[in-house]
């Protein structure tokens, strides 16, 4: 299989009298059918570098002669309007289609002491709203999840550093319980999506509609259920808790690492834990993972460093009983060495990228009393313990299983670990 380097040089190789635009164009189209969701064009020397970030890993990709720099940088900017615009930091966007639906690409331009260097961010247009049972959650956390939802109060917080896995989690919980009986409002700094039937909001802090401001304002607002796009200050966190404990659903997106990190972070702003405990209803870890492409999935032994590296942390002799006993795996495998995983090759179906979208690896944490008690003695380093108390997988046991399943490859489970 040839690497993403060669592919991407192949599919670029063109005649001398090629036009620039056909170049650029060419570019953009693999950087879609990679699933990239970067673009970094940099001049490195005599040369212009073009490296992609794709599943959050930043790719060296291509490196074009310095002759073609400015006239590729310049059709970029032109394809975004931005001939016209003075060479300090523009920023400009433009649609493209692609396979029926339309991609929007934001430029950021900017000088260094190189030369222009322009970072071009990819998304669609139309955000995929993804129901509940598509996230990626297991039978167990689905369940929960659920139970939660349907009792219709208390706090619902989704850690994760990633904004786009938070987005995905939330707004899928959105869709699992928006209906016409519900009055359900958000506070978001820029909506992903349209959802009929929910009021959403934009925050304006130049205006002095804060994150903080738009949620206190809903304590005052008899509403049912509201979403909070990222907890980041004191005055939010402490306008959530309250509005949950007021009997409201709310479901909030935190940035940290895990569930510990979120409760560290409120700690530092301020933000009262007991109420937090109080209003805290279910914890959801989450961060996104490349799926494989299922149309060339092939079998893939593990290395005798990578088992080394997932005995150590996961203590796999312990954990094949459970994942028998829970039809995970086969009752025939007996030994760790004994796993099987799986790994996309590339194909044109994939456009070669080995990808087919993205999934969810979970870690989902009910707060029982028993948690609240580890929460009040600020002994959160022994959260993790909990969730194999409540039958939950952690997040590296979640990400392992869905290696087995052939959802994802092998690599995110290794790198959870690093």
């Amino acid at each position: 299989m040839l690497s993403l380097k060669e592919n991407i040089k192949e599919q670029l190789f063109l005649s001398p009298d090629a036009k620039i635009l056909r170049l650029v164009d060419k570019i953009f189209n693999f950087a879609i059918g990679c699933e990239a969701e970067e673009i970094y064009f940099e001049p490195r020397g005599k040369n212009l570098a073009v490296n992609f970030r794709a599943g959050g890993e930043l790719i060296d990709t291509l490196v074009l002669p310095g002759k073609a720099e400015q006239a590729v940088l310049d059709g970029i900017k032109s394809m975004a309007g931005l001939n016209d615009e003075p060479r300090n930091h523009p920023r400009g966007s433009f649609k493209k289609d692609y396979l029926g639906y339309k991609i929007i690409f934001s430029l950021n331009v900017h000088d260094t002491e190189a030369g222009e260097r322009i970072i071009v961010n990819l998304r669609k247009e139309k955000f995929e709203l993804l129901g509940l049972g598509r996230l990626g959650f297991d039978a167990r956390a689905l369940a929960a999840v659920k139970k939660i939802l349907l009792a219709g109060r208390g706090l619902v917080a989704v850690i994760s550093n990633d904004e786009a896995a938070r987005t995905s989690v939330l707004y899928g919980l959105l869709n699992f319980i928006k209906n016409s009986e519900l009055n359900i409002a958000t506070v978001e700094e820029e909506p992903a999506a349209d959802l009929s039937g929910i009021n959403q909001s934009r925050i304006n802090p130049r205006a002095g509609f804060s994150r903080g401001s738009a949620v206190n304002a809903l304590r005052r607002q008899d509403i049912d259920a509201a979403m909070i796009s990222e907890i980041g200050d004191r005055e939010t966190a402490e306008a959530a808790f309250h509005l949950a404990a007021a009997a409201h659903l709310v479901m909030a997106g935190v940035a940290a690492p895990d569930f510990s990190a979120a409760l560290n972070f409120f700690q530092d702003l301020g933000a009262p834990l007991s109420l937090f405990s109080v209003s805290a209803k279910l914890a959801i870890n989450v961060t996104m993972a490349d799926k494989n492409c299922p149309y060339c999935l092939a079998r893939r032994k593990i290395s005798a460093a990578g088992l080394a590296r997932l005995e150590k942390k996961l203590a796999l002799a312990e954990l094949l009983p459970r994942l028998k006993q829970d039809k995970i795996i086969s009752g025939k495998i007996n030994h760790p060495a004994d796993l099987v995983f799986y790994q996309s090759r590339g194909c044109p179906r994939c456009h070669n990228s080995a990808r087919a979208g993205k999934i969810g690896i979970f870690e989902v944490l009910e707060i029982t009393p028993a948690v609240k008690d580890l929460i009040k003695t600020g002994h959160f380093s022994a959260l993790s313990r909990e969730f194999g108390k409540q039958g939950a997988y952690s997040q590296s046991e979640d990400a392992l299983i869905k290696a087995l399943g052939g959802l994802i490859p092998l690599e995110p489970v290794l790198k959870l670990f690093n």
